[in-house]
């Protein structure tokens, strides 16, 4: 079995044909019979009408319509190949998913990380839930794919301070989804470098490169500008953005509502924040991963409330802006805070050690409690693994709190 395992790090085209898997996964769990999907609409084909009229709807609501990107692949594609727009509407965006995961492993080789923790890495990103559960509704996922691949590649040629590239390509991804522009900030937070260039202070580096890094604020600003002239988008645009505020309302409107939001959030950025809060309490940290750490957080505080006050915070999708800093480092930052899960003396003390079964037990049962039985109570989650998947993560979670607390204790 190590081997094998060794035999397949060796073999170059692991990599592409694990992300092929994941994205056929990802496809299946999407087609499985009565899932409420997009994809699908609790049936066993694809909804190519409902899939059509996603497709227009992004092509007519102005918010959507200054994203022409993905509609244009999409477009472009069933009008070469053929084919019904469901078709093109899959190929397109599993196609983009699939690339994004080589893409992390790609920057996660980049960023220093061996084959094994590559591959670790972008099967995080492929298990995160705005991305598992893409196309079920309400994360409705979109430009996101196509938004990913743009970042990624813009993230690689910033880390090689391939500056034209970065320009070009962090552009484009302003293009794909103006939400990228909520990461400039943590980019000049990573200027003084990575562990591939010698580190400086930010202060010279930020003179010497701020414009070349803000520069995409400026393409990005004359492409929207003409691009609303000439569609004359103006009024729907003025009324679009008067309306944002009624998202919020609608965010804490019920309980129900109240309690989707909270759990968006918490499924999509939770697990993350959990581990960085770990990290952060280790010493001797090495200072160019620390940059990861604070580029992270401080795009989740930009991005978060954000959301939260001008969309409908149940689109998980939206609050995953921030993991783009934690895929390609997450098995660099968290190794060692993971080892314990995968340990056989872990489990050996969890069976002896009464106290903290009966923490784990008891945090189980409420997990439980709340995911098969509140949660679904309210409406919330139906035909999706959206329960399961919540009790999973919390599980995982509260069985390295327990390993933390009473282990770490003990030692």
């Amino acid at each position: 079995m190590v081997q094998l395992s060794r035999s397949l790090l060796l073999w170059r085209p692991f990599p592409y044909v694990l992300a092929l898997i994941c994205t056929l996964f990802i496809l299946g769990i999407h087609m499985l019979p009565n899932m409420d999907s997009m994809l699908n609409e609790n049936n066993t084909r694809i909804s190519h009408v409902f899939l059509q009229s996603q497709i227009d709807y992004h092509k007519e609501i102005a918010p959507f319509a200054r994203r022409p990107l993905t509609t244009l692949l999409i477009e472009t594609t069933q009008s070469i190949l053929k084919v019904k727009p469901g078709y093109a509407f899959i190929f397109v965006n599993f196609l983009l998913f699939g690339l994004s995961g080589v893409l992390i492993y790609r920057l996660s080789l980049i960023l220093k990380a061996t084959k094994k923790k590559g591959l670790i890495n972008m099967m995080v990103f492929f298990t995160s839930f705005s991305i598992l559960f893409a196309f079920f509704p309400p994360v409705f996922t979109y430009d996101e794919p196509l938004q990913y691949c743009f970042l990624l590649t813009a993230f690689m040629a910033f880390v090689r301070r391939k500056w034209f590239w970065y320009v070009i390509v962090f552009s484009l991804s302003l293009v794909a989804r103006e939400t990228s522009i909520l990461l400039l900030p943590a980019f000049i937070l990573l200027l003084p470098g990575t562990q591939n260039h010698p580190r400086k202070k930010l202060w010279p580096n930020l003179k010497k490169n701020s414009l070349i890094i803000l520069s995409p604020i400026f393409f990005y600003g004359c492409y929207i500008v003409f691009f609303i002239y000439h569609q004359r988008l103006l009024h729907a645009t003025h009324t679009e953005i008067a309306s944002r505020y009624s998202c919020f309302l609608e965010n804490i409107e019920s309980l129900q509502n109240i309690v989707e939001s909270v759990v968006s959030i918490f499924i999509t950025v939770g697990p993350f924040l959990y581990f960085t809060y770990f990290y952060l309490k280790r010493k001797n940290n090495d200072a160019w991963q620390n940059s990861f750490v604070y580029a992270f957080l401080l795009t989740l505080i930009i991005n978060t409330p954000l959301v939260f006050m001008t969309a409908f915070a149940r689109e998980s999708r939206l609050f995953a802006l921030p993991l783009l800093f934690i895929w390609p480092m997450f098995m660099q930052l968290f190794d060692s805070d993971m080892k314990p899960l995968f340990i056989k003396k872990t489990y050996q003390e969890l069976v002896s050690n009464w106290r903290m079964l009966l923490l784990l037990t008891t945090l189980t049962l409420i997990s439980f409690l709340f995911c098969f039985v509140y949660y679904p109570s309210l409406g919330l989650g139906a035909n999706t693994y959206f329960s399961e998947y919540l009790f999973v993560v919390i599980f995982v979670l509260s069985f390295h709190y327990c390993t933390y607390k009473f282990l770490n204790h003990r030692k």
